[in-house]
């Protein structure tokens, strides 16, 4: 028996890709949504576990630990550093050599203060997370501390301590989160929801 294949014609291909085509053009805006709504996720989750860190430390060493906002983009991104509460060489009350490990920020970020050691930072575009933009409670909030009970206490430098960080995109399909930071408790919320009814609110 002879045995014929048949292969696809023009218009059948021509119809296939224009399916495949509709579909992608449908598929794209939701990609691009779900996409920017994980790297909010990320660069929040970051922020958080940032803070996190600054409370566990500020306990562990017995002493003042920073969170700060470091970013000197506008608007502000995720990026952070965790260090000791005094410069080095600076007040009342200067680090002893090695209670804060890391290198100084002098160079770097000058034009935010004066030089801090940090104990860790992490930039967000190390993260992929540089599109997400953050605002804080007052124009000039970018630092929090925390005492060696693990309790906001006043910053060294007279600045409002952090007590909310909103993380946004400028899709406007994304979901905003926000972190929130009151006494020791340290909490990632959604403001569009209502903690009244839902435990995931703000």
């Amino acid at each position: 028996m002879n045995k014929f294949q048949r292969g696809v014609s023009l218009i059948e291909l021509s119809i296939t890709v224009a399916i495949v085509a509709i579909k992608y053009a449908l598929a794209a805006p939701s990609f691009s949504t779900w996409m920017a709504n994980v790297q909010i996720r990320t660069a929040t989750e970051s922020i958080q576990n940032g803070l996190q860190l600054a409370r566990a430390e500020a306990i562990r060493r017995n002493t003042s630990v920073i969170f700060w906002l470091t970013s000197t983009a506008n608007p502000l991104t995720g990026d952070w550093l965790v260090g000791c509460s005094n410069p080095i060489g600076a007040g009342a009350l200067p680090e002893a050599p090695g209670d804060c490990p890391g290198v100084s920020t002098q160079a770097a970020l000058a034009a935010n203060g004066p030089p801090y050691n940090w104990i860790q930072r992490q930039n967000a575009a190390d993260q992929q997370t540089s599109l997400p933009t953050v605002s804080t409670n007052a124009a000039n909030a970018t630092v929090v501390t925390f005492n060696s009970l693990g309790m906001v206490t006043g910053n060294l430098d007279g600045t409002p301590p952090l007590t909310t960080i909103n993380v946004v995109q400028a899709n406007p399909l994304t979901r905003p989160l926000r972190v929130t930071i009151g006494g020791g408790q340290i909490r990632m919320c959604d403001p569009g929801l209502a903690i009244a009814t839902d435990p995931r609110g703000c």
